[in-house]
């Protein structure tokens, strides 16, 4: 079966609040499935198969990684910012 034999199917989407067909789901996380998409999908299809036949083992562990709390993305960010004003400040002087 290809990759994108399911990609018409629609269902409400429990996060977005709204009817998605199944592409969206299959590629919006950065071109991979959303990491429920096996939840979601499920009832309509195999989709836990459809996940084990597409994807490698590397690609199935991004998908289902949970996504890390927003406070250390946050704490990253100005991380970041740090080093670049550091960096400029090395610079200027």
């Amino acid at each position: 079966m290809s990759i994108d034999a399911h990609d018409d199917r629609q269902r409400r989407c429990p996060q977005l609040g709204h009817a998605v067909p199944f592409s969206y789901c299959r590629e919006m996380a950065d071109g991979l499935p959303c990491r429920r998409v096996v939840d979601c999908w499920q009832g309509y299809f195999d989709a836990a198969s459809y996940v084990r036949d597409h994807y490698t083992p590397e690609q199935i562990q991004a998908i289902f990684t949970p996504p890390q709390p927003k406070i250390t993305s946050i704490l990253e960010m100005i991380e970041q910012a740090k080093k670049v004003h550091n960096e400029a400040d090395e610079r200027d002087s």
